[in-house]
């Protein structure tokens, strides 16, 4: 999942996200798929950024989208304020918060995996249902 603004969107991509007003009303659901028209449409409605599936833009972080990749650069991006007390905190909000990412980003790769699992274990047991004559 990956927010972009809505100018470097491209046709083909899906919402990750619905399309809210300030209101809440969903204006377009997730799981959309993003056509010429909706982001013009989009455009003339000021949404400025929208959350699509996957990562399929390079936002200046080299392709870097691991949560957990995120939570090892922190003492790098930190370095300069080894002796302050209040970066110091700032910067252990931000290690929970990619760590919490991160291990939902693990459960969710995880989830996926065993659904895929079940989907081939589940096609190749009807499949052999079928050879043997059963589905008849």
């Amino acid at each position: 999942m990956q927010k972009i603004p809505v100018k470097l969107a491209e046709p083909g991509m899906k919402l990750a996200k619905p399309v809210t007003r300030e209101n809440g009303m969903v204006v377009l659901a997730e799981g959309l798929e993003l056509t010429e028209g909706i982001i013009s449409k989009l455009g003339t409605m000021d949404v400025e950024r929208i959350v699509v599936k996957g990562s399929p833009l390079d936002l200046g972080d080299g392709g870097d989208s691991s949560w957990a990749q995120k939570a090892e650069r922190l003492d790098h991006l930190f370095r300069g304020y080894s002796k302050d007390k209040w970066m110091f905190r700032v910067k252990g909000f931000f290690r929970e918060y990619f760590n919490l990412k991160a291990a939902a980003q693990r459960a969710e790769e995880e989830a996926e995996r065993l659904a895929e699992e079940q989907a081939a274990a589940e096609a190749a047991a009807a499949a052999e249902a079928a050879e043997n004559g059963e589905g008849a």
